[in-house]
């Protein structure tokens, strides 16, 4: 069994998951909560500088909150600053988007947003909002397509655990264990 850990995006998170790695914590995981905290991709970046062998992730990216294209990019450039360390895992938002007065974002959204990040990360184009797009990054700006990262997907009914089969290579858990969760056999 591996142990990871997760932290509250914050000014000393970088530190904070160098700290991690000395004591042995095989991933650090980061809160997407730009509501109240620094912004989980810069913070994951800098924890890549200081740091060389723990595995880094955004522990759950909210899909509302960024383009598709947005979060690609961000994984493009975290796998290319730690090679083989990088996990993402997607959840819809229960906390985050509360706190900014929403509902969590259905899980067909969910879907097709995973859908459309991997085709992104694939290097292939891609449709959203109506519009036909892929990842353009010239050599040396990101790594070359495909970028090959695990993808969790945070869920605790049914419809999640749908997509999270289908779509995800682990499963993401917070605030409750799901029964299903022993279906999988990487669950942080």
């Amino acid at each position: 069994m591996q142990v990871s850990c997760a932290f509250p995006t914050a000014l000393s998170t970088p530190d904070d998951i160098a700290v991690a790695e000395e004591l042995g914590y095989a991933r650090a995981w980061v809160n997407d909560t730009p509501q109240q905290s620094p912004d989980v991709w810069m913070t994951l970046a800098l924890a890549a500088e200081r740091t060389e062998r723990i595995g880094l992730g955004p522990g759950v990216l909210v899909p509302s909150l960024r383009h598709p294209m947005v979060n690609a990019a961000g994984t493009a450039t975290l796998a290319a600053l730690a090679p083989g360390r990088v996990a993402v895992a997607f959840g819809t938002g229960f906390t985050g988007r509360r706190a900014m007065g929403h509902r969590a974002i259905t899980w067909s959204f969910m879907d097709a947003y995973i859908r459309a990040y991997r085709a992104l990360l694939r290097g292939e184009v891609i449709e959203w909002e109506g519009a036909r797009m892929r990842m353009l990054h010239p050599d040396g700006h990101a790594p070359a397509r495909p970028v090959d990262v695990p993808v969790l997907v945070g869920a605790l009914g049914p419809k999640g655990n749908k997509v999270a089969n289908e779509l995800g290579d682990g499963l993401f858990v917070t605030l409750a264990q799901p029964d299903f969760m022993t279906e999988y056999s990487w669950v942080p």
